[in-house]
């Protein structure tokens, strides 16, 4: 697990990261998935519920595909930031399921 503290409209939030997960294939994997949990003040607000597609990550850093766990987690944590921190914007803390 690892935290991310972020802002949306001038307010702080922590993001609690759980295990990424992997689809299963015998091919090279296209999606993973895992949650988020939205805290502010130590209160937990919602989960996200965050997947992320292959060509997402191909077109953020192409290299991350083919390294290792440790040098795809950080790519796929960028991608779901930056789809929570718009959506903490728009208001919305509580769960949900987001696709990057």
């Amino acid at each position: 697990m690892s935290n991310r503290r972020v802002e949306a409209e001038g307010i702080e939030y922590e993001l609690r990261f759980e295990p990424v997960r992997t689809s299963l294939s015998d091919s090279a994997p296209m999606l993973w998935g895992f949650q988020v949990f939205v805290l502010k003040d130590g209160a937990e607000l919602g989960m996200k519920t965050c997947f992320v597609g292959r060509v997402s990550v191909q077109f953020r850093d192409k290299a991350a595909l083919e390294g290792t766990t440790e040098e795809l987690t950080p790519v796929l944590h960028d991608l779901a930031t930056e789809k929570i921190v718009a959506r903490l914007a728009e208001g919305e803390a509580g769960d949900e399921i987001l696709f990057a």
